[in-house]
């Protein structure tokens, strides 16, 4: 089974660099740009290519790892210029989208799909690391579903499989817990630097704080793992943190209002909550500046 990538960004080289780890057959890359190409042939001893059709010609996988939101019009192109034949697999892995984006291709009888791995490829020598231990998501064409599914079996990876209707809050989870939890970090230390905490120091004394909340929540689930002041149901405290903000950096206090008030639906969740103290909070939380 020959695989080929259109697009070298960092998730296709990484991939790529992942799949030929494992012994499967890269025979290329075709990109916007030749250096780009000829860099991701290069760490997967496969050949850049100048002609798309000279790549997909070859091959019986095709994987689009461009940006997102050129996928589906690349996907286009190749069947307006006929560069797919029956029977060929076409894979995008972008997580916000299902497979219907290659919906042409399965007009001139290709087998479509999206594969996603839950992971954020930051740098590419590190996402090859990191996909060991990689969470995978599968969607698309039943016919065929078994070489995506064997091909991750073979890799060692875990899967979801999903449809193209639930592909959506699947990449809402993602962007939840990966990028809102950087905007969260960023909001806690720019309350640190506010205070004169440069924001590097405050990270590496925070680290620790973070680290354990981690391990809590793996260990015990995030009902169990939430501590705190919400909590313990400690309304002067609540009190005193919006009065701060509001007197230090009032332009932040309406996102700490608003993540409170999910942080106590969380905490009604755990039995031992004050159900009365959390009401209370609710409504501090809730009143208007």
């Amino acid at each position: 089974m020959k695989i080929g990538f259109i697009g070298a960004g960092k998730v296709g080289t990484a991939f790529g660099i992942y799949l030929k780890n494992k012994g499967f057959h890269i025979h290329g890359y075709f990109s916007k740009t030749l250096s780009s190409a000829q860099k991701a042939a290069k760490l997967t001893d496969s050949v850049a290519v100048i002609d798309v059709n000279e790549l997909i010609k070859h091959i019986d996988i095709l994987f689009i790892t461009t940006k997102d939101d050129v996928v589906e019009s690349v996907c286009n192109n190749l069947v307006e210029k006929r560069n797919l034949s029956k029977g060929k697999i076409l894979v995008h892995m972008s997580g916000a989208s299902s497979s219907n984006i290659l919906k042409k291709a399965k007009e001139v009888g290709c087998y479509i799909y999206s594969l996603h791995p839950l992971q954020a490829f930051a740098e590419v020598q590190k996402s090859v690391e990191d996909l060991e231990n990689t969470v995978f998501s599968i969607e698309g064409d039943i016919e065929k579903i078994e070489v995506m599914e064997n091909i991750l079996k073979t890799l060692g990876n875990h899967y979801f499989k999903l449809t193209a209707e639930q592909k959506g809050i699947y990449h809402a989870t993602a962007c939840v817990v990966s990028n809102y939890l950087v905007t969260l970090m960023d909001y806690g230390l720019s309350l640190f630097s506010s205070i004169g905490i440069d924001e590097k120091e405050g990270y590496k004394a925070l680290y620790p704080l973070i680290e354990g909340t981690i391990k809590n929540i793996d260990h015990l689930g995030t009902k169990n793992a939430l501590t705190g002041p919400i909590a313990r149901g400690d309304i002067g405290t609540i009190e005193n943190h919006m009065k701060v903000i509001k007197n230090i950096k009032p332009q932040d206090l309406t996102f700490y209002k608003m993540v409170g008030l999910k942080t106590v639906e969380l905490a009604e969740k755990q039995t031992s909550s004050d159900k009365n103290k959390l009401e209370h909070l609710k409504n501090i939380l809730k009143e208007v500046d």
